[in-house]
């Protein structure tokens, strides 16, 4: 009994992990790049490599008079103000409103932070490409859109938890196998023990990981379903009763506190400057601010501060507002996924162990297709593993290439800005659909493997050089400089292109070790086709 239920956990670790392992490998590589969005906009955006200045310029009659412009006399839903950062030196302004046919507008301005004129802005593209398909598979509107998208990440979450536990339980002498390394054996066999060595190590993370990735993923489903159970399908009502009623306007005019002034508050606790100011009612007597500060005394990605609008009094004693248990779980969810609480050196630490999660979840879709091309499991021919293994090896190495050659495009691209997304995006898949096709018609996985490998880090050396050429900006002039994430981009490139380079030439260009000749017995197992 113990051995049929080892081999039924084996197999539910098996087939969970190769039927959605390509989906896991493709959501764990590109949360890689997903952790450093600020990082990459720095580089991405040219205009953003310059310092804060100590002494900014006052902004608030020139925020207001800005929303009264686009506003005009239509019904105000909230207000945004954004005060300069690092990794976004500008002031940055927005305001939503219904407009006269009852449709949801949101209109956007940025200003420069040192003149406080405005300032043009750069279409979206490489940074929103890369944290957004991590995030939700930049899934088309016209299907659900984020809402759908965001739901099968989710899910991708809780097949890596599965895959988790039942890799856990399938593999009994965990002790033994966490420092077994057979370097002199088959390839299948060294890519046996590196699947379970570095799964084992990284089983804490991988665990945490994907479980803040489910639950970010899955409370949209669970939203939803709520919804639909107690709110007869009205999500807004779901969400006032977990939010608090909206406050309703008094009708009674009376004049807000500036933006200028509400810089100058704060944070009771760490001292901190706010960055950010959410304003609901503005201009009435029941206008309530929420002003965000860096989360430096408790993990989350923000402290909020209710206050009213007018007066500049904290709003207290309000139930929706309790921080409880549940909602300081809640509220860890996002820095704990994507590394935000503990600075660039933890950033690289998820980096590193995120691009061991994929090279973990590839390994284990190579194996199930060696085991059944080349031992006695596989029930199929060999032109049908053969064909599969092409379209795994595409689909694995193909991506980091795609990755790469969408920051080329970030420099090359000639076209509107408005157009700049889409043209990430399929250059993205293009590059991505070519990888696939070279695999194939190369015909041999190890050989495809190895090349692209080389590609792809060849690609990224050469990315310092194609930003200096294309900007202006040479890494080593300004990596000590307070915007120095792009420069620190371009070293991470070159370096990280060169050791992948490394391994891509040390990769075999074809398996060694013959494959096994079937006996009569195995083929008698083998049902027809």
């Amino acid at each position: 009994m113990d051995r049929v239920r080892h081999l039924r956990n084996y197999d539910l670790h098996s087939w969970t992990g190769i039927t959605l392992g390509l989906i896991v490998y493709i959501v764990a590589f590109t949360g890689c790049f997903a952790l450093f969005a600020d990082e990459l906009r720095t580089w991405e955006d040219p205009t953003q490599r310059v310092a804060v200045p100590a002494d900014l310029p006052d902004m608030g009659q020139v925020y207001t008079d800005w929303v009264e412009e686009q506003v005009g006399d239509a019904e105000q839903e909230f207000m945004r103000f954004d005060f300069p950062t690092t990794h976004a030196p500008y002031f940055q302004g927005m305001v939503h409103y219904h407009d006269e046919n009852d449709e949801h507008v949101s209109k956007e301005q940025r200003w420069d932070a040192s003149t406080g004129l405005p300032i043009g802005e750069r279409g979206n593209g490489l940074t929103v490409w890369l944290l957004d398909f991590h995030r939700d598979f930049m899934w088309p509107d016209g299907l659900g859109g984020r809402t759908v998208g965001r739901s099968l990440v989710g899910i991708v979450g809780i097949v890596l938890m599965l895959a988790i536990l039942s890799g856990i339980i399938a593999h009994t002498k965990i002790r033994e196998e966490a420092y077994s390394m057979r370097l002199k054996r088959s390839q299948r066999l060294k890519w046996q023990d590196s699947h379970k060595v570095v799964g084992l190590w990284g089983l804490p993370f991988f665990i945490m990981i994907a479980f803040t990735g489910a639950f970010l993923g899955v409370i949209v489903i669970v939203s939803q379903l709520i919804a639909a159970i107690t709110f007869k399908g009205d999500v807004d009502a779901l969400v006032g009763a977990v939010l608090g009623p909206e406050k309703e306007p008094t009708g009674q005019q009376v004049q807000m506190l500036s933006v200028d002034e509400l810089r100058e508050m704060r944070h009771p606790g760490s001292g901190a400057s706010p960055y950010l100011i959410i304003m609901e009612n503005y201009g009435d007597a029941a206008a309530e601010f929420e002003i965000f500060y860096r989360a430096d005394t408790e993990l989350a990605s923000s402290e909020i501060i209710a206050i009213n609008g007018a007066t500049g009094e904290v709003i207290a004693d309000d139930p929706y507002r309790e921080l409880t248990p549940a909602i300081r779980v809640t509220n860890a969810m996002t820095p704990l996924h994507y590394g935000t609480f503990g600075g660039i050196w933890l950033k690289l630490l998820y980096f590193i162990l995120g691009l061991l999660l994929a090279v973990v979840t590839a390994l284990g879709s190579m194996m199930w297709i060696e085991r059944r091309k080349h031992g006695n499991e596989g029930a199929k021919s060999e032109t049908f593993y053969n064909r599969v293994g092409h379209l795994n090896t595409g689909v694995i190495i193909g991506l980091p290439v795609a990755t790469i050659a969408v920051f080329y495009l970030d420099k090359l691209y000639v076209g509107a800005e408005a157009g700049r997304l889409a043209a990430t995006g399929w250059t993205y898949f293009a590059v991505w659909a070519l990888g696939v096709v070279y695999a194939f018609a190369r015909k041999n996985d190890y050989a495809t493997t190895r090349e692209l490998i080389m590609a792809t880090g060849a690609l990224a050396t050469g990315i310092p050089i194609l930003n200096g050429l294309a900007t202006g900006d040479w890494f080593p002039t300004y990596l000590g400089a307070d915007y120095s994430a792009a420069a620190w981009t371009d070293l991470l490139m070159l370096v990280g292109g060169a050791l992948t380079v490394c391994v891509g030439y040390l990769a075999p260009a074809q398996r060694k070790d013959k494959k096994r000749a079937r006996t009569t017995t195995d083929m008698a197992a083998v049902p027809a086709e």
